[in-house]
């Protein structure tokens, strides 16, 4: 998806072709060189055009989504399972941020018992979502 040089001579069809597919529905025109003056012109057309599809239509994140996989109810905590020295440990996690700036915390299940590491892990999770609100340091959960 996005801009495409299309050049058929037999056609007589020479210009630039705008493609954006966004939830589920594609979103498509042509600039004709001939119509917006040469081939130039309709690059210009055609990069407006996008651009102005681009602010009219965010990217679909998928943070801050639930996915069909979450069995807490709450995004950002999950049931997790690692291994360590041969040894599984479970526990719930909390995460928050993105990219570089991603935090988690455990809690043990052996610990704390499912229902209490998953209460920790939601009490995590919303704590940081206060804080996000009220543009405190986020990460320093």
């Amino acid at each position: 998806m996005g801009i495409s040089r299309i050049e058929q001579p037999e056609k007589k069809h020479f210009g630039y072709y705008v493609r954006v597919f966004w939830r589920g529905t594609q979103y498509a025109k042509f600039f004709s060189d001939k119509k917006y003056g040469g081939k130039e012109e309709a690059l210009k057309a055609a990069e407006q055009h996008f651009d102005e599809l681009d602010k009219q239509m965010p990217l679909d994140s998928p943070v801050g989504r639930m996915s069909v996989r979450n069995r807490s109810g709450i995004v950002g905590v999950s049931r997790t399972k690692s291994t360590r020295r041969g040894h599984e440990y479970e526990y719930w996690q909390a995460w928050w941020g993105s990219g570089d700036y991603r935090k988690s915390v455990k809690f043990s299940i052996l610990k704390y018992g499912e229902e209490k590491a998953k209460q920790l892990a939601i009490e995590a999770r919303r704590a940081w979502e206060r804080e996000a609100e009220q543009g405190d340091d986020v990460l320093a959960l």
